[in-house]
């Protein structure tokens, strides 16, 4: 039985029971758990369940986001206002947007800087005034434009200086195998050529135009080389050019016709001494040029 003079205390204090088996025991009442944080549940329901908070988390960081954003947007109404042009022809809204977007009225209000070009990338130029006219046709602001100019054209100068060291390599290869040809005759052959160009020519643009046309090419010097020849064998008006190097066929082919004409000074021990002297001085300078054509 319960002791009579048992009474009842704050529910929140430890108190004894007795239980049939006579065993006491110690319960403890917990204050309730305090409601878990949500600041949409204080606004009006028009409010929460809008779309525009369906974006932000009912949590402290969704609601500081909420802020932000608004504090944001009050900053951005606070600007001065541009309109968006409707069209191609919304001519006032573009005048004004342009003016804001720092879009020059005309072409050369760009005012893009002149291209610094080396020496070594002499030929090529830039159409400035048409660049200009192309980023004003679409609208580009004058700070991007003048960035687009200088990658336009720093990307052509590297695109040129790789043209030209490939160009500069294809004529050393072929210079290469020309000389390996012609050894000792070649620099000849190759101002006998030019020499044809210079004489037909009728300025000097067709001049450049002629040589660059043809000097790429092995078999456009053998022409010019050839053409020149038969210039100057004949001995046709400024062709009196004398030659002072043969090919090493030539210089075989000249070597075999003196070794096999038994009256040439060469092979004649009664031909007058300094004739003679001259000969086989020659026949030496030609058996020179074969040699020296079988140790390259």
């Amino acid at each position: 039985m319960p002791d009579p003079q048992s009474t009842l205390t704050d529910p929140t204090q430890t108190q004894q029971v007795t239980t049939p088996d006579n065993a006491n025991t110690s319960t403890t009442t917990q204050p309730p758990a305090a409601p878990s944080f949500s600041w949409k549940s204080k606004l009006s329901a028009d409010y929460a369940n809008s779309p525009t908070m369906k974006n932000y988390e009912d949590t402290p960081e969704g609601l500081n986001a909420a802020i932000r954003s608004q504090l944001d947007l009050t900053r951005m109404l606070g600007h001065e206002k541009v309109p968006v042009p409707k069209g191609p022809d919304d001519t006032a809204a573009w005048a004004l947007f342009s003016k804001a977007m720092g879009i020059p009225e005309k072409p050369d209000g760009y005012a893009l800087p002149d291209v610094e070009v080396p020496d070594a990338l002499k030929g090529l130029s830039f159409d400035k005034a048409k660049f200009a006219e192309i980023v004003h046709q679409y609208k580009i602001p004058a700070t991007a434009a003048k960035g687009l100019w200088d990658a336009y054209t720093e990307m052509n100068k590297q695109g040129y200086a790789k043209a030209l060291a490939a160009q500069e390599d294809k004529v050393k290869s072929i210079v290469n195998e020309l000389r390996k040809e012609w050894g000792d005759a070649y620099q000849s052959k190759v101002e006998l050529g030019q020499l044809v160009i210079n004489k037909f020519s009728e300025n000097e643009e067709m001049n450049d135009f002629i040589t660059a046309a043809l000097v790429n090419d092995p078999r456009g010097i053998k022409f010019l080389s050839k053409l020149g020849e038969q210039f100057s064998e004949n001995k046709i008006g400024d062709f009196k050019y004398q030659r002072h190097a043969l090919t090493p066929e030539e210089a075989q082919r000249e070597l075999d016709s003196i070794r096999n004409d038994p009256n040439h000074p060469y092979n004649n021990e009664k031909a007058p001494l300094a004739e003679r002297e001259r000969a086989i001085e020659h026949a030496n300078s030609l058996i020179g040029i074969t040699v020296r054509a079988k140790t390259r």
